[in-house]
Formats: C-alpha cells, structure tokens, sequence
C-alpha cells in the first residue's frame, strides 16, 4: 500500500472507565506506517462511550455515560476545546444529558447544536452550542411512547440507541419500540416530530447511516443482526426495503450487532457483529441500493462495539471493547473486502473511534 493512499493525522478514542481513569485519548495515527501513538489521556468523564468532533474541528463532545450526575438523575455531556495543530483537549463545560445513560452524540452540520440519545432514559435532547463551542442547557427533550418489540429482555421500554442527521432532517433510532422516528429543528433549539418508520418487532434498531448519493438508509438491527435497507424520501420519510443477515449462513451462537459505516464510494458498506467477532462486508447495488453479503472478517478481538472507514478508504479501525485493543485492516477499494494488519494499539475498553484534523490525504 503506497503512503499516497493513506491517512495520516488525529483520532480520539473513548473508553468505558471510572471518573480517575483516563477514558478519552488523544491520538497520533499514520496510515502509511500502521502506527497509532496516544498523544494525551484525559480522565474525570465516566464512561466517554461516544465522541463527536464539531465540523469545525474546533471542539469535541463526549457522552459520560452514566444513570446519575452527582445529585441529579441523569447523564452528561461534556465539551472540549481542540488545540489547533496538535489535537489535544481542554475541557470547557458539562451539561446534563437529561435522561440516564446517554450512547450516542451528534453535532448538526451548522455547528449550532449538540444532540444525544439517552439509552435507558429512552430520550432525546437536543443541547444550544455557544459560540465559545461551549454547551447551553437543554432546550428540547423528546420521548416518543410506542408498543414495545418483542424480545422482552432487551425491548422492556424505549431506548433510543442513535440520532443522526441527514439534510434537514434528525432521526433517533428507538431500540426499544423498533421504530424510527424523524424530526426537524426549528428555530434552531427544538426537535419537532415529523414521521415514524416501524421496523419488524425484535429488530432493535442501533446506528444508521445514510447513502452519499442514493436516496437510501441503512440500519443496523442490534437484537436479531439483520440490516434493513430503507428508501429515503424527499420528505425525510423512511420505508424498509430489503433486510439482510450480517451474520454467515449456519451461525447459531450469539451475537448482538453494532456499528455500521458505508465506504466513502458508497459501493460498499460495513457492519460489526459482537459475539461472531466479524466485520461483515455488503456490496451496495449502485442502481438500487440492495445489499449483498461478500465477507464476514474476523475482528481479531471480542466485542468490536464501534470501527471506522478512514476518509479516503483504504483502511479500517475497529475498536474491540472487551479484548482492548484497536485493530487495523486494509481494504481492497476494488473488490470492498478487508484484510487484518494487526493489533497497533492497546487501550482498556475502547468503545469509539473518532477522526479529528488530517495532517495528510490524497
């Protein structure tokens, strides 16, 4: 692999830990080389299970997630400034999360909000950002009431596990109802409900993504390990499509689903399975945007719970929670298939990769 089709620049990791233990990093990586050096350790955020770095570049904002912050129910957010250059964090401020432990952060593409999905308080919010980068309190909570999926030991209540957005729209994925709902901001501080899609019942819908050029969605399924395909309409409103394993053909042991990511291309899209340990690797149909299994790859660790396409995508990053380490692949633009390159990295309990400021791409 030549170092023309490689990345190099800054990635942060979050980590599951204790308030004195040090949850997010700061790290150097260089594609060409296969190395990922930690920069600087930040500690006194529990549990920084998600990251999102502004499209500024300029700050970025994790997720501690817990079920209570201090004497408030709840958990919390936290905002940093990035130093230009070296990539390293200065904490600014904290604001509540408004529901127990909050999994997943977004920032909207003018650099005005932060939105995050509270798991277990089956919620969303959406949180002002200043102009300083740091965090207003909350001025939108939603939560939507729905009957339940039915896998009772994990859909026993709402549980928004995503909200992403795409265009001028927000979409939360409801873990617990198999629903999708879609919203809009208006007047740039609250969520205001558009449509709902309904998966099948014990789908447990976790992360989606959304196609670069085709009016399509995908959704990985965490409780039974399918993605639906989903037409995406002009109006925001999303329809299942197809819905495919991401598991091989005669597993039987078991898996809950995770992460998904399409190719900067869009020809190919991946997913992460916990349990099997596999990256699973679809063809998109360039006419249709159906999906096709072509490989499932080890992950060469347990329980890869989040990975990334780096932005030109030669290469891949998985970050596997319960084995601590982050592996890298490299990826065969042609054919989309990954091949493992190793461990380069060891840290306790990565649950997220991040990209901040590219030193090189081309």
């Amino acid at each position: 692999m030549s170092k023309n089709q490689t990345f190099e620049g800054i990635l942060y990791i979050g980590s599951y830990g204790a308030e004195s233990e040090a949850t997010i990093r700061v790290c150097a990586f260089d594609g060409a080389a296969g190395t990922m050096i930690i920069k600087q350790e930040v500690t006194q955020v529990e549990n920084a299970s998600y990251l999102a770095v502004s499209p500024s570049g300029r700050y970025l904002y994790a997720v501690s997630e817990t079920g209570r912050t201090g004497a408030e129910a709840g958990g919390s957010v936290v905002s940093f400034a990035v130093e230009e250059g070296s990539g390293e964090l200065t904490e600014l401020n904290r604001q509540l999360s408004h529901g127990a432990d909050p999994c997943y952060i977004t920032v909207d593409a003018a650099n005005h909000a932060v939105l995050l999905a509270n798991y277990t308080g089956g919620n969303a919010a959406l949180l002002p950002i200043n102009e300083d980068g740091m965090l207003a309190p909350a001025t939108s909570i939603i939560r939507e009431e729905a009957p339940l999926g039915s896998n009772t030991a994990r859909q026993e209540a709402p549980h928004a596990h995503a909200i992403v957005v795409h265009g001028h729209y927000v979409y939360v994925n409801d873990l617990g109802t198999d629903l999708i709902h879609t919203f809009k901001i208006e007047e740039g501080t609250r969520l205001v409900k558009q449509s709902s899609c309904k998966l099948h019942s014990g789908a447990g819908p976790r992360h989606i993504v959304f196609h670069q050029s085709l009016s399509r969605a995908y959704v990985m399924n965490e409780l039974d390990s399918t993605i639906t395909h989903l037409n995406v309409s002009a109006g925001g409103e999303l329809t299942p499509v197809q819905t495919v394993s991401a598991l091989p053909e005669g597993f039987s042991g078991y898996n809950d689903a995770a992460d998904i990511h399409l190719s900067p291309c869009g020809r190919y899209l991946y997913s992460s399975n916990r349990g099997h340990n596999s990256i699973a690797v679809f063809a998109v149909d360039q006419a249709d945007g159906s999906l096709t299994l072509i490989q499932n790859a080890s992950c060469e660790g347990e329980t890869p719970r989040n990975f990334m396409v780096l932005p030109d995508g030669s290469q891949l990053l998985v970050a596997n929670q319960k084995t601590g380490n982050i592996v890298l692949f490299s990826v065969n633009q042609e054919t989309g298939l990954i091949h493992s390159e190793g461990t380069i990295l060891e840290v306790p309990s990565p649950v997220c990769i991040r990209l901040g400021a590219a030193k090189q791409l081309g």
